[in-house]
């Protein structure tokens, strides 16, 4: 699981505007709300996959290099679904919303058949509100599914009735907030036990 400090500078830092790897040639032509739903999905994404660049059989990195390391890869990481996903993406999705009452027209022609009181009632996805919609819509979906595969939440609990999902909600922020706890004290434990083998190795050696 990746550190969550790291994570969360690396996307601080893209809703600052400062880049290091890749600047986001139209990221001023999304929502502010929908970009940061996304974020919050790619946030949850990568906390729950190792951001180790390097095999699990090196040594680890003492502090900071582990920490610089991560938040790097992490910055990377971040600023590429944003640049190479998200973006172009979602101008691809408002762009098709726009453009189905044409579409729709021009299919109607080819059959002969007089579609236009139907692409006149259409016309309104082509404004500003709807646009604005669809593109929350999108992002909301992606975060959903991020929050579901991330098991923040469990979904198939709806059917169960909104009650019960929201009580497992609750369960499930007290179990992860007691296991965050224990894995930094488990932590502290094996970097501790990890010194003393070095110590008690280079010892040796000499």
């Amino acid at each position: 699981m990746g550190r969550v400090l790291a994570i969360a500078a690396a996307c601080s830092l893209h809703i600052s505007g400062t880049y290091l790897f890749r600047t986001p040639s139209n990221l001023d032509c999304i929502p502010y709300e929908t970009y940061l739903m996304f974020l919050v999905a790619v946030f949850y994404l990568l906390w729950n996959v190792p951001l180790n660049p390097y095999p699990s059989c090196f040594r680890s990195l003492r502090k900071p290099a582990g920490e610089i390391i991560e938040f790097l890869v992490a910055v990377l990481m971040v600023e590429l679904l944003v640049s190479d996903f998200w973006c172009p993406l979602q101008l691809k999705f408002m762009t098709f919303i726009r453009t189905i009452p044409d579409n729709i027209y021009e299919a109607a022609n080819v059959v002969g058949v007089d579609a236009t009181c139907i692409t006149d009632h259409l016309e309104i996805l082509k404004s500003d509100g709807v646009l604005t919609v669809s593109s929350d819509a999108l992002s909301l979906f992606f975060l959903v599914c991020a929050l579901h595969s991330c098991k923040v939440v469990d979904l198939r609990l709806l059917k169960c009735g909104v009650p019960i999902f929201t009580k497992d909600i609750s369960k499930r922020a007290v179990k992860f907030a007691k296991r965050f706890t224990a894995k930094k004290g488990s932590r502290r434990r094996r970097y501790s036990t990890d010194s003393e083998l070095d110590w008690s190795t280079d010892s040796e050696g000499n």
